[in-house]
């Protein structure tokens, strides 16, 4: 192969990686469904018995809103206690700042 069908083969090769990660959004609340709810409730609001026991934060609460951006996010990163689990592996930043600001929809 010459050097030049070599460039150009390996300029298609990260354009189609990158069209293929553009196909595949960051959907906040399908991920907020999927991975937070459980603890979090559908809505933002844990059940009373998982909030009161374990300390889980109510996002449809007014409370929430005082709490920074940055907060959130680091706390979505890096996890908290023992039990939120840490998300820095399996979120990109992009995808934990879309998670805080669908939580920030939640408020009632």
């Amino acid at each position: 192969m010459t050097t030049k069908v070599m460039i150009l083969a390996g300029m298609l090769a990260v354009g189609a990686a990158g069209a293929l990660r553009a196909q595949q959004p960051s959907d906040a609340a399908s991920t907020y469904a999927k991975v937070c709810a459980s603890c979090h409730g559908a809505k933002g609001s844990p059940s009373p018995t998982m909030a009161h026991s374990m300390g889980i934060p109510d996002f449809a609460a007014g409370a929430i809103a005082t709490v920074p951006d940055s907060v959130l996010k680091t706390v979505i990163a890096n996890g908290k206690g023992r039990l939120m689990p840490a998300y820095k592996t399996r979120f990109t930043t992009e995808q934990i700042a879309a998670l805080v600001a669908y939580i920030r929809t939640l408020k009632q």
